[in-house]
């Protein structure tokens, strides 16, 4: 597989950096601090809302100011970088749960989950910027975004089974407070759709996206 674009992905995610690095490709982490708006309603519009705001940051950063050792970065004459963003979400009842605030709060959001099916949702968007001899700088020259979602089935679970996990500290940086690729499995029955997406990424559909639009090649 060859890499045709410089990749920054736009989240601190661990679980996002390990996914991408299991795809083979190599990339560079720029934590976005963009304070989120949310201003949509529905988990897939939400994502998407969020995503963008986190690619945006840090692709409006780079516009602003072209790196000094951009050349080293790319091929100034051909080649390109690209911003991604992501955002998760599950949503259960129409109700969207994010991150928990606290561990009382990741003990609501358990026991609305517990012996149910809920959605996940992540969004991901994406900016390619290239140097413009005319400005002397980056400009943005494509853009795409999507989303994925997977329905997730949990086994029925009581208040101590949830305050034993919530104990872990494993919910507490997890939307809807658990971790399929944790401790947080033991709780989850079944899955449709795409496993990567509960964890945080989207990859096999992100990867797809690469390879139609030539930013990875295989040779």
């Amino acid at each position: 597989m060859k890499q045709n674009v410089v990749l920054i992905l736009a989240s601190g995610s661990p679980r996002r950096k390990e996914l991408l690095q299991q795809a083979g490709l190599e990339f560079e982490v720029i934590v976005s601090e963009v304070e989120e708006k949310i201003t949509k309603t529905a988990p897939s519009e939400v994502v998407l809302e969020l995503s963008e705001q986190k690619c945006s940051a840090v692709s409006d950063e780079f516009i602003r100011k072209t790196p000094n050792n951009l050349s080293d970065l790319i091929d100034i004459e051909t080649g390109g970088i690209m911003i991604i963003g992501a955002d998760t979400v599950v949503s259960v009842d129409n109700m969207i749960l994010g991150k928990p605030y606290d561990a009382k709060d990741a003990l609501k959001m358990l026991m609305k989950l517990s012996g149910r099916s809920h959605e996940v949702y992540t969004g991901v968007s994406c900016k390619v910027l290239q140097y413009n001899t005319f400005t002397d700088g980056l400009i943005e020259i494509d853009s795409f975004r999507f989303y994925s979602e997977t329905k997730v089935n949990m086994y029925p679970f009581n208040e101590y089974e949830a305050l034993d996990y919530i104990a872990t500290g494993e919910p507490m940086d997890k939307a809807g407070a658990y971790g399929i690729q944790g401790i947080g499995e033991r709780l989850v029955q079944s899955i449709n759709g795409d496993y990567n997406n509960v964890v945080g990424f989207p990859l096999s559909k992100f990867m797809k996206e690469l390879s139609e639009r030539e930013y990875i090649t295989y040779e």
